[in-house]
């Protein structure tokens, strides 16, 4: 009854525009209340997972986005990649997909990638000939990979909840990112072929210039295999390469002389306020994951489900529909704190790997960012691009075939989010 009806207020509150913490502190009040906790139970939970070593990562891979933003580095990216792949016709598009797979492997955030890619690609594609609804939507298709590509945020936070190796997520977010890339540059050229979306014709760059955007974007690009390889090669806990992260950065940025104190201040800044968010929104959930294990939530929901079915696709499905529904209504970070304690026991009883759920729970989550109401990504490109939102929208139906494919892929071929952490960790 407690988890009821705290879902019930968190779902009627935030309609009315009440701020996700506000709502989510609510919501969790009134659990404890209907326990008949006291309500220094609130602080004390709070206070606990927040402490945890993993979470640690969160605000240095932030920290670590925005100083490559600040120092100008995901222009260098974008620049040697459109180089590369530019000259292929609808190369442009591709280069924003690329674009966004590298910058994935640094922030671990699909609103920062927007944030960083979000200009640069709209104006870059806008000045080729592409429509700027179309790149819009281009970008926030494309910054579903960065949250699968390690490192992610949102893993590191699922990993906290359900108790799972932080190293083992991220690697089993790579093949499952890569693949998300894939099937978009695939549609991205049958979009083109077709003529279902114009693009401009292919432009042959110069070796010159070829040779200064490597090596401009180069060490940058490093910067993903840096990290992973130092937590493959157990040199490193995800924490601490994300230290290693920040510091490539700063390194990097003091090579092309772009550090100077106000980019410095500006990304501590940043980096501050989006993870007090984080790291509050975290300690709520905690709370509100305390009630449904106190209530047994999950007990009480597989013993219902396990009176009409035993197959774990069957359970599994049902749960990314319900998953689906609440990110029309709620922002990703609110729907994984509520998910995780309620469906994670709930899957993991039916036989699903922990790593394979937390790999199809975060897509489904992420797909809330590409549609209405909440649609934080398209309002994000919109508000920086000060595109209209109707037309972005409609570009972005062009995806949804590329987005339902690789959900179904992730849901029922396990071996995509298992296989490389047993490989490359010996699990």
């Amino acid at each position: 009854m407690a988890t009821a009806l705290m879902i019930v207020v968190l779902l009627a509150l935030m309609p009315l525009r009440v701020p996700v913490c506000a709502a989510m502190g609510l919501s969790a009040i009134v659990g404890l209340a209907m326990l008949d906790m006291p309500f220094n139970t609130l602080v004390r939970y709070m206070a606990t997972d927040v402490r945890s070593v993993p979470l640690l990562a969160i605000p240095f891979f932030v920290l670590a986005g925005n100083m490559m933003n600040q120092f100008g580095m995901t222009r260098r990216i974008f620049n040697f990649l459109e180089v590369v792949v530019g000259y292929f016709s609808g190369g442009l598009a591709q280069v924003a997909v690329l674009a966004a797979m590298v910058f994935g492997g640094i922030s671990g955030s699909a609103l920062a990638t927007i944030a960083g890619l979000g200009i640069i690609t709209v104006h870059a594609m806008q000045r080729a000939g592409y429509r700027p609804e179309f790149a819009a939507a281009l970008v926030v298709a494309a910054s579903l990979m960065d949250p699968l590509i390690p490192p992610s945020i949102m893993f590191i936070i699922y990993a906290v909840q359900m108790n799972v190796s932080v190293a083992d997520l991220f690697i089993a977010g790579v093949i499952p990112g890569i693949m998300l890339g894939v099937l978009l540059m695939a549609n991205n050229t049958l979009l083109v072929r077709f003529k279902i979306e114009p693009a401009p014709p292919p432009v042959t760059p110069s070796w010159e210039r070829l040779k200064t955007t490597f090596l401009q974007g180069f060490p940058a690009l490093l910067t993903p295999i840096i990290i992973l390889r130092s937590m493959t090669t157990g040199l490193f806990t995800p924490t601490e390469a994300s230290v290693l992260a920040v510091l490539y950065t700063l390194f990097l940025g003091v090579i092309h002389r772009e550090v100077t104190w106000q980019r410095l201040v500006a990304s501590f800044e940043e980096s501050a306020r989006a993870t007090a968010l984080i790291m509050f929104l975290t300690a709520l959930g905690t709370v509100m994951g305390f009630v449904m294990t106190s209530e047994r939530a999950a007990e009480l929901m597989a013993n219902w489900m396990v009176s009409f079915t035993d197959s774990r696709y069957v359970v599994l499905a049902l749960v990314v529909l319900a998953l689906l529904v609440m990110g029309i209504f709620l922002e990703a970070i609110p729907v994984m704190l509520i998910a995780v304690p309620l469906f994670g026991p709930l899957v993991v009883t039916y036989g699903v790997d922990p790593v394979h759920f937390g790999v199809v729970l975060t897509f489904a989550i992420l797909l809330g960012i590409v549609h209405p109401p909440i649609g934080l990504g398209i309002f994000a490109v919109c508000a920086i691009t000060r595109l209209r939102m109707e037309p972005v929208v409609k570009a972005t139906l062009l995806f949804y075939p590329v987005f339902v494919v690789c959900l179904l892929l992730l849901m029922f071929i396990p071996a995509l989010s298992t296989w490389l952490p047993r490989l490359l960790l010996k699990h």
